[in-house]
């Protein structure tokens, strides 16, 4: 009897030494439609790869109308690795009124401004999200960016490297006194989010200047001087966070333009492929961020997926092979060997 009791004491103790040593999860947040699983679920592989601290990560999945498909998809490839995967529908209509202010060259769509809600709709006992962009590699441990000491702000966002200021369409209400920051990586204390009710601000500061969110294109191209805002989800963040925004080292927001990265790429960070240029759409110039991506991509489960998207891109692109009349057509071709990248380069320009 003395063993048994033993015995069970000692169950006791090493189940309750599993539950201290447990981890708390890391909360990451994505905000998606269905143009964006295959490239979420690489900056998740990547994440995962060099998560060298082995934390438990928890990623919220916000979107507004994800497939069944694409939502199995995710949910298989995250609890294979061990992880959690949840997934929160939002209407985006409490946000703009059904009305597509936010589209940018169909680029920005609403669900990009589901983040500023994040501290409404994630669970209540969440005091802590990093919210992530699809467009991103992870090359650093992601713990050390989760455990960035920001004490007395709400949020954690990098400096905009490729831009140093936003236009803004109401330059006497809302002058920046402090720098542009890049929304596509920020740290969040939803707990302070919560007490100072910083979504209601930011819903009432979009609702009070509708007119500016909502982007006309000229028929004679872009105008820089128009009154909106070009990127709204991160001009609104800079105009009503002005001054409550800590800034995050480079490395974790390294922004990456036409294939050129403001940062060495191979700084373990974060590498975030910005504008309309992104790697799947096989650009012209490969720079050493776009060859790590690739690298990256080849490396994954969602391989097939290149050739995939690589056939896209030279049916995007046959027209000006046509045009041109088959110039060049031999060394062009060598562009979409999908696995050589050291030095394939396409030109479009008609040689005279």
């Amino acid at each position: 009897m003395k063993k048994v009791l033993i015995a069970v004491l000692l169950f006791f103790i090493i189940q309750l030494q599993g539950f201290a040593s447990e981890k708390p999860y890391i909360n990451i947040a994505f905000a998606i439609d269905n143009n964006y699983p295959i490239f979420t679920l690489l900056a998740i592989d990547s994440m995962l790869k060099n998560n060298t601290s082995n934390a438990n990560i928890r990623f919220f999945i916000v979107e507004n109308n994800l497939t069944n498909y694409n939502k199995n998809k995710m949910r298989k490839f995250v609890e294979k690795r061990g992880q959690k995967i949840e997934f929160v529908n939002i209407d985006t209509k409490v946000i703009d009124d059904g009305i597509n202010y936010f589209t940018f060259s169909n680029r920005i769509t609403p669900i990009a401004m589901a983040r500023i809600l994040l501290a409404t709709i994630l669970p209540k006992e969440i005091d802590k999200v990093l919210y992530l962009d699809g467009d991103i590699l992870v090359t650093g441990n992601i713990q050390e960016l989760y455990d960035f000491n920001f004490t007395n702000y709400p949020v954690a966002m990098a400096a905009n490297n490729y831009q140093a200021k936003h236009y803004l369409p109401c330059t006497a209400k809302c002058k920046r006194k402090h720098f542009y920051a890049n929304s596509g990586v920020i740290l969040m204390d939803l707990n302070k989010w919560r007490e100072e009710n910083i979504p209601e601000q930011l819903l009432n500061y979009f609702k009070n200047n509708k007119k500016y969110f909502l982007f006309i294109e000229p028929s004679y191209g872009y105008s820089w001087d128009k009154k909106y805002f070009l990127y709204p989800d991160q001009d609104l963040l800079n105009v009503v966070l002005d001054g409550r925004i800590k800034p995050l080292p480079q490395r974790w927001n390294n922004q990456v333009v036409n294939m050129r990265s403001m940062v060495d790429p191979y700084v373990p960070g974060i590498l975030h492929y910005i504008g309309a240029v992104k790697p799947w759409n096989f650009p012209e110039v490969f720079d050493r961020s776009n060859k790590l991506y690739m690298k990256y991509w080849d490396n994954s489960e969602l391989f097939l997926y290149k050739y995939i998207y690589g056939l896209k891109a030279f049916w995007k692109h046959y027209k000006y092979i046509y045009y041109y009349k088959f110039q060049r057509l031999r060394e062009n071709f060598r562009y979409y060997r999908l696995f050589i990248f050291e030095d394939t380069y396409i030109h479009f320009k008609k040689e005279r």
